[in-house]
């Protein structure tokens, strides 16, 4: 494969160390807790997801949804909620946790948090694995967060460009000359 980044910003080991202290803590958090739900957001949080639940020590039930707002580099403005019709009856009463990739401009986040709500969930908690250092357009407090990356366009580890470079096993920053204009 032509290498597409410019450069690794976190390692295939550097995910695996901070995977394992979010686990610990979401561990903790849910260690009294009955009627869980895992709401992984795909395709970006899969990998994510695949290795913290692998971690998880108590039952919970996993479910799946898709949530797109990208074109391209920019987010459309419009988030898209795919695969939700039978969520509802599976979300309401049950303490969700929300797994995701990356927390930037908040929209996506904002309109999942506002949709698990208004499907009657018992408590809504958010699992962030990246949270980009910008100004977010929508402000939440994430309850597990990963770590921070710089302002860059990030590749691998489940997230892509044009749906591409997902599978990377860590986390790069996309070369300039790879973003199509």
């Amino acid at each position: 494969m032509t290498v597409v980044y410019d450069r690794i910003l976190i390692s295939t080991e550097q995910l695996q160390q901070v995977i394992g202290e979010m686990a610990r803590r979401v561990n903790a958090a849910y260690a009294e807790k009955e009627d869980c739900l895992a709401l992984v957001i795909l395709e970006g949080a899969k990998y994510f997801a695949e290795d913290l639940l692998k971690k998880i020590d108590f039952p919970l039930d996993v479910e799946f949804m898709k949530a797109s707002s990208y074109l391209g580099t920019q987010s459309s403005g419009t988030v898209n909620l795919e695969n939700a019709d039978a969520l509802p009856a599976k979300i309401a009463g049950k303490n969700v946790l929300i797994i995701d990739d990356i927390y930037d401009t908040g929209r996506t986040l904002s309109k999942l948090l506002n949709w698990v709500e208004g499907c009657g969930a018992a408590d809504v908690k958010t699992c962030i694995l990246l949270e980009k250092e910008i100004a977010h357009d929508v402000s939440i407090d994430i309850d597990f967060l990963g770590t921070s990356v710089e302002d860059a366009f990030v590749i691998g580890y489940g997230l892509d460009y044009n749906h591409q470079y997902r599978e990377l096993p860590f986390i790069a920053e996309l070369a300039a000359e790879h973003i199509q204009k």
